[in-house]
């Protein structure tokens, strides 16, 4: 899944995108709006603008309470080399209300156990550098988790972002530019989360 990170870092989206995010019908998102359900503004030309956080909110809570009230969750494995910023990764998880049973280690050998042992739907491996061995246990990584029907993908920075999403893309691992808030990341395991409950 490779953005445009400009577009990621925008803080708002337009009524059409908002109605599509959260699967409701413009007028309904108007609605929303007037009732203070979404924050949102007028340009100069009259197009409504909607904040990005309370859209995000709205479908964390939406996925929260229909996950809870299923007794779904999902089952996730984070690794990060760095061990503060595999903290700081777990603090951010937690701040999002959704449904995750999260295991963030910061040692590769660890992120297969916990894979084993917590059976994840999804693992997210942070990568700083691609180079040769990186690559090479990114492509056992993959054949791993593929053969358990484990989604696999791959947080990266911003300097590395192009290079990694060009040299993985052929083995179809989605790649995630790592921000401080990690909203893409939440936006994608939101959409675990839908899928799982459709599954």
């Amino acid at each position: 899944m490779k953005l445009d990170p400009a577009l990621a870092e925008k803080p708002y989206y337009s009524t059409r995108t908002a109605a599509k995010l959260l699967n409701v019908s413009l007028g309904t998102v108007q609605k929303m709006v007037e009732r203070g359900e979404l924050g949102a503004w007028k340009t100069n030309g009259g197009h409504r603008r909607i904040h990005k956080e309370t859209v995000h909110r709205l479908l964390a809570t939406r996925v929260g309470h229909d996950a809870q009230a299923n007794g779904n969750a999902l089952d996730l494995v984070v690794f990060h080399p760095n061990h503060q910023e595999a903290q700081r990764i777990h603090g951010q998880l937690g701040k999002w209300g959704l449904p995750l049973r999260t295991a963030v280690v910061d040692d590769l050998l660890d992120t297969v156990i916990a894979s084993v042992s917590a059976h994840p739907r999804v693992v997210l491996y942070y990568v700083d550098e691609l180079n040769d061995a990186e690559s090479a246990t990114i492509e056992k990584l993959q054949n791993f988790f593929s053969s358990l029907h484990v989604v696999f993908a791959v947080i990266t920075n911003r300097q590395a972002y192009d290079g990694v999403a060009d040299a993985l893309q052929h083995w179809g691992i989605m790649v995630f530019l790592k921000t401080p808030s990690l909203e893409e990341v939440k936006g994608f395991l939101r959409a675990q989360l839908m899928m799982g409950r459709a599954g």
